[in-house]
């Protein structure tokens, strides 16, 4: 059996049941892996494209993320109110503090007297003559005058429409009211309380709500990802990043395809990093039907099954695990 050239052992073990040491495995596939040499190349799985949402601060109401055809828009209103119906609403109402202040109303208001709420302006009129928005009724004595301010602002009465920033808490012992911003956040501190008076003591606390407060970026990236995955429709993924302040966001199918989807933001205190406006770093992966064979100088690549250009189907065998086993095999 010695005598064998080296030709003959391999023809040998390949009909036989005999096995000559020296031909092992490692010689066999050197073998395949010399005929592959001439066409070198490696072969590249799919890769997902991507992209990092950063928050650095509070986010406020109306303000956008856009991923794709999905415009995302952060909510501080118990209505949920959008600027735009096509958008996806990020509820953050919860996350942010409303703005207040009080009135105080203990004497029976004068007819011309006013108050100021924003801008919208209140004047005080005799029993019967308020036909308007903006007018309120005196009232027949202190309580009817009281309940008649709470409806206009709410606008729950015959005439007035409710005010677009505010709603107005019932009237407690102390002869007071609280004025509460709608919407969550500090532009609510902007709204203007002022008025005009014949009653020093009938006053508002303060010349503008106070207290508003808006959403801290950790409870932001909360609930955007709750909104992407509950009504997002482009296809992708999104998880918490480091700190509870970022978003990571990838395509759910792998390849270049996903490079081509947009991003924009229209946050005070986050983006998507400098000059970025689509997910990137989407690989197509190479084609090649089951059992496909490739090489470079260090791998021998296989698929386990056919491959796309979304595919992930290469495996990859260091060359050196094959080289130099010699008859030990």
């Amino acid at each position: 059996m010695n005598d064998l050239t080296a030709t003959e052992l391999k023809v040998l073990n390949n009909v036989t049941d005999v096995r000559s040491l020296a031909v092992d495995l490692g010689t066999k596939i050197q073998t395949v892996i010399d005929s592959l040499v001439k066409s070198m190349s490696s072969p590249s799985n799919a890769v997902n494209a991507w992209a990092l949402l950063t928050l650095d601060g509070v986010v406020k109401d109306s303000q956008k993320v856009l991923i794709g055809l999905d415009t995302y828009e952060f909510l501080a209103d118990a209505e949920q109110t959008k600027t735009f119906p096509g958008h996806i609403a990020v509820d953050i109402e919860a996350d942010t503090a409303k703005a207040v202040g009080e009135l105080t109303v203990d004497t029976k208001p004068t007819s011309g007297d006013k108050m100021t709420i924003g801008t919208k302006v209140y004047t005080f009129v005799p029993v019967g003559t308020d036909t308007a928005d903006g007018e309120i009724s005196i009232g027949a004595d202190l309580a009817g005058a009281q309940a008649n301010i709470l409806a206009a602002i709410n606008g729950t009465d015959e005439f007035n429409i409710a005010h677009t920033l505010v709603s107005c808490s019932t009237w407690g012992q102390a002869d007071s009211c609280v004025i509460t911003a709608l919407v969550g956040g500090t532009p609510g501190n902007t709204i203007a309380t002022t008025e005009v008076f014949t009653a020093e003591t009938n006053v508002f606390d303060g010349v503008h709500l106070v207290d508003g407060a808006d959403c801290e970026p950790e409870s932001a990236v909360t609930a955007l990802l709750l909104a992407i995955s509950t009504s997002g429709t482009e296809l992708v993924d999104a998880i918490m990043g480091e700190g509870a302040v970022t978003i990571e966001v990838t395509a759910v199918t792998a390849g270049e395809a996903g490079n081509l989807i947009s991003l924009n933001e229209t946050l005070t205190n986050g983006s998507w990093g400098e000059g970025v406006t689509e997910m990137a770093e989407g690989l197509d992966g190479t084609v090649g039907v089951s059992g496909a064979l490739m090489v470079d100088e260090d791998y021998l690549y296989i698929t386990l099954a056919p491959n796309t250009v979304s595919g992930k189907n290469w495996v990859r065998v260091a060359v050196e695990s094959f080289v130099g086993s010699g008859g030990e095999n």
